[in-house]
């Protein structure tokens, strides 16, 4: 690629990123239904057809993020399976990591994504496809493993293993709405999170 093309990429990639990480703002704090492309473009200080120009819609926008926000969940659920040491010390790691994400702000916003997604009527067809295809894995889909490996080694309480997974993730959530509504609001270090889980 010659140098100019190179550096034109260069600079379309910074400022697609540049929309992607204001919409993030955008629709964390204002939802998917009550956001408008306009609402982007003011707070990545870019003009309204710019926007356009990188993107053709707020769904396309919303999507990207989602998938985004999805990926980077069951990336760090795969390295904690392939982390050393038991389960249980697998499931720590895991808390820790995502804890301490919880203090930068965008996988704060991210998580917020991922709810919006969940739960919200107002998002495009292609991110319910993206959420509900046979091959999608969920965060408590992909944290089953360990949980049952815990619980044959003894280590995890003896409970339906998946309402342990949506009850530990329901935790997460509940920390990122509050860290979204609180910025000051105070982390818990995993050790408190896995009391909840661990076989006395």
């Amino acid at each position: 690629m010659p140098k100019n093309e190179e550096q034109n990429q260069e600079l379309r990639d910074a400022r697609k990123e540049q929309i992607l990480q204001a919409a993030l703002i955008v629709f964390a704090r204002r939802g998917m239904a009550a956001t408008k492309i306009s609402d982007i473009a003011k707070e990545a200080g870019l003009s309204h057809g710019l926007v356009y120009h990188y993107f053709d819609s707020k769904d396309e926008i919303f999507s990207m993020l989602v998938k985004k926000a999805a990926n980077s969940s069951i990336e760090i659920i795969q390295k904690a399976i392939e982390h050393m040491g038991t389960p249980l010390e697998k499931l720590k790691w895991m808390t820790e990591q995502i804890l301490n994400n919880l203090i930068d702000t965008e996988h704060t916003f991210l998580f917020l994504i991922m709810i919006q997604a969940s739960t919200s009527d107002a998002i495009p067809n292609e991110v319910k496809e993206f959420l509900t295809k046979d091959n999608a894995l969920s965060p408590v889909d992909a944290t089953l493993p360990m949980i049952v490996a815990g619980q044959e080694e003894g280590e995890i309480i003896s409970a339906n293993p998946v309402t342990l997974a949506v009850t530990y993730f329901a935790f997460i959530q509940g920390l990122a709405i509050n860290k979204i509504q609180w910025p000051e609001c105070p982390i818990p270090d995993a050790n408190m999170l896995m009391k909840i889980f661990t076989k006395e």
